[in-house]
């Protein structure tokens, strides 16, 4: 018993030793940071006591080892250990820390770490928080927006670029401040990919950033990046250059004018063009003669504004070239206003095409002065014979004017045989044979037709609703039947003779057949005095496109229901054996409660260049944007026209933009191509069904697109009821 004291005795004394030791070694070690860092790894220590010891000699401790040592606790002790750097003087050693936002868990000890970093002007920091961008946090990634943010140092702010697409509004808002603050002529090149994103003030941004800082060796790198991108991208990219180019920038860019690359060499023509002066007139007459017809349409406007007479021959050089161009040469011509743009005008009524002779008579109106108005008239007399039926009236009314305003001698037009007699009267002979004053200028029938006028003695005009290339269209108040209606008022160019005029009545008589609540009802073909209209239901609305350009795009359920509507006013058409040829956005209306009508069965078949493009054959008749491939290649249409067509309007209803952009020919062989952006990669949230059905609806071979109408009613439905699910 006495030894088993004695043991007891023992145990407590070195008991007590070992606290004695224990309190020596902590206050050995108070003083000491490396101690008290390699005390808080002991699972043993009391972590509050040691963080007290380090905050009492603060001043010591160096910012690395605080991290560092920070990392390795719990979160709460983490925070208050890093709670130490405020208004710490010591450097930071950056090459000592180890910093992996992917083995740090907790979100608060990110965001207290990268508050100190926002205070470290180092080289090493913005790399370190940029790596915490594509943190699940947002509040992390807000607090490294803000440690970049006060970098006051220069750094490659090229480590935000490729988190841009994926920021809200208020993180690019940050991103974008900070890329401003320090982009340079070394960031320009990175900008090819940041020009064409959903962002419009992403694109904005870099477009004015590169503009700003491009140097040509950073150019030119951008050019080769750009020239890989696929043509959509491109011609956007394009696009907003243009819009913020200046006088230093275009100077870069006329650098690569001439590149061997041709895709480089249009890409630069294309920016260069907004600063050609009057004195570089050779370098336009270059642009003039390119290949690519968007360089060629910058250096058309280009020459417009030169003021030079020197810009008439370079005209002539593109127009033989390039014939598809006429009608914006001439315009050009107009707006440069010098008598020797009659040269064009004159070579312009030769050509095969109506719109261009109608181009070429408002030039020449447009032009001639007393200098010029004999030899003027003198052709224009003689090139009668050649002038399209169409513009048979306009020319002698352009006759008839010159005649009069400088005192020539009277002339008098054969109407029959559309040639030329000498004479002492001019004037136009009417039907019965008596004969009418012609007035000075371009005078139509529709002319007279105004609000609060009569026509037919029956349909009081209320007011004009639309106009186009193809005429007029107004609200009517019919008398006899006291309702309101539509009269859509054809040009007398497009009814001018019995052929034309029957292939309307054709339409209209097709037309009719077609009694859907989505389909506006047409009722007649009138005529009178040489003036044709077609009457149709009136539809208080507006139309889609309108909508389209005021809401950008349409949510999922509500693009659904206008497109269920289309389909099945469609499908009610195609069951009647009537093909529409022309759907388009401008040809659906939308009123306040969402009810959807479908216009312009068949009638947009008969129109004209001006209102539909035309190939250079003139054989296909519908707007590029919507026409369907095989339309392109002259096949006539059927329901699978009108389905890719639908599908083209779908594709813009829920992207708010169009597969294909640019001239009417570049478009349709891009239709032939089949190659369009992926409707999900132009706007987020659209559903897979969504984008799957508007890919089928597309698609360039016929037989690979739904088999009806029905079919493409039917899995509208479908979809929609799913939302519901």
């Amino acid at each position: 018993m006495e030894k088993r004291a004695g043991s007891r005795a023992r145990d407590a004394v070195l008991f007590q030793m070992a606290k004695l030791g224990n309190a020596i070694s902590s206050r050995s070690a108070a003083g000491n940071p490396t101690q008290l860092f390699q005390r808080l790894r002991d699972p043993d220590a009391a972590v509050h006591e040691v963080l007290d010891q380090l905050a009492a000699i603060n001043d010591q401790l160096r910012p690395q080892d605080i991290i560092n040592a920070a990392l390795k606790l719990e979160a709460e002790d983490a925070v208050s250990l890093l709670n130490l750097l405020d208004g710490t003087e010591q450097p930071i050693d950056m090459s000592s820390v180890s910093l992996l936002p992917e083995k740090m868990s907790s979100p608060i000890v990110k965001i207290r770490l990268l508050k100190y970093l926002g205070t470290v002007q180092d080289p090493k920091v913005p790399l370190i928080a940029s790596r915490f961008l594509t943190d699940s946090n947002k509040v992390v990634v807000l607090e490294a927006l803000n440690c970049l943010q006060r970098q006051q140092q220069a750094f490659d702010v090229s480590v935000l670029l490729p988190h841009l697409e994926n920021m809200n509004e208020v993180e690019l808002e940050i991103a974008l401040k900070t890329i401003q603050a320090q982009a340079n002529a070394e960031l320009v090149p990175h900008f090819s990919d940041f020009l064409a994103t959903k962002s419009q003030n992403l694109n904005e941004v870099c477009a004015q950033l590169l503009v700003q800082h491009a140097d040509v060796a950073n150019f030119e790198k951008f050019l080769r990046r750009l020239s890989i991108e696929d043509d959509w991208n491109r011609q956007q990219a394009i696009t907003l250059l243009q819009k913020h180019t200046d006088q230093r920038f275009s100077e870069v860019a006329r650098e690569f004018a001439g590149h061997e690359q041709e895709v480089i060499r249009n890409i630069a023509q294309q920016l260069v063009m907004n600063l050609i002066g009057n004195d570089d007139l050779g370098k336009i007459e270059e642009f003039a003669l390119s290949d690519n017809w968007q360089v060629r349409e910058r250096a058309i406007q280009s020459l417009a504004k030169s003021s030079n007479r020197a810009a008439i021959p370079i005209l002539e050089k593109l127009v033989a070239a390039y014939p598809d161009d006429f009608v914006l040469a001439l315009r050009a011509a107009r707006q440069l206003g010098f008598g020797k743009g009659l040269e064009l005008a004159f070579d312009g009524l030769k050509h095969e095409q109506a719109n261009v002779q109608r181009a070429a008579l408002e030039t020449i109106e447009e032009l001639t002065d007393e200098r010029h108005a004999s030899n003027v008239r003198d052709n224009l007399l003689w090139s009668m014979p050649k002038i399209d039926k169409g513009l048979f009236d306009y020319s002698k009314q352009l006759i008839s004017q010159i005649t009069r305003d400088h005192g020539l001698p009277d002339v008098q037009i054969d109407d029959n045989t559309n040639t030329v007699s000498g004479g002492v009267d001019f004037a136009v002979v009417g039907g019965t044979g008596s004969h009418k004053p012609v007035s000075v200028g371009r005078v139509s029938p529709l002319d007279a037709l105004k609000p609060g006028g009569t026509w037919m003695d029956r349909y009081l005009i209320k007011q004009e609703i639309g106009r186009g290339m193809m005429g007029r269209v107004m609200l009517v108040e019919d008398d006899m039947v006291d309702e309101q209606l539509i009269l859509k008022f054809m040009l007398p160019e497009l009814t001018i003779d019995q052929k034309s005029t029957e292939r309307f009545k054709r339409e209209v008589k097709y037309a009719r057949k077609v009694s859907h609540k989505n389909v506006i009802r047409v009722h007649d073909i009138l005529l009178s005095d040489g003036v044709c209209a077609i009457s149709m239901e009136y539809f208080d609305s507006r139309g889609l496109e309108a909508i389209l350009l005021e809401l950008d795009c349409f949510g999922t359920r509500d693009g659904l229901k206008i497109l269920y509507q289309i389909a099945s006013g469609m499908a009610a058409a195609h069951e009647q054996g009537v093909i529409h040829r022309d759907l388009k956005p401008s040809n659906i209306l939308i009123n306040n409660d969402g009810q959807v009508k479908i216009v312009d069965f068949g009638i947009a078949s008969a129109g004209a260049a001006g209102e539909s493009t035309l190939t250079q054959t003139g054989s296909i008749i519908g707007s590029p944007g919507y026409l369907a491939p095989e339309r392109a290649d002259g096949t006539d249409a059927d329901e699978r026209s009108d389905i890719y067509s639908l599908g083209v309007i779908a594709y813009y209803l829920f992207s708010g933009k169009l597969p294909y952009r640019g001239k009417p020919m570049e478009v349709i062989a891009q239709h032939r191509e089949g190659n369009a952006p992926p409707i999900t990669r132009i706007r987020e949230g659209v559903s897979a069904d969504v984008s799957a059905l508007i890919v089928r609806m597309m698609a360039v071979d016929p037989a690979a697109r739904p088999a009806s109408m029905v079919a493409v009613r039917d899995e509208v439905k479908k979809i929609l009821d799913s939302l519901d699910d």
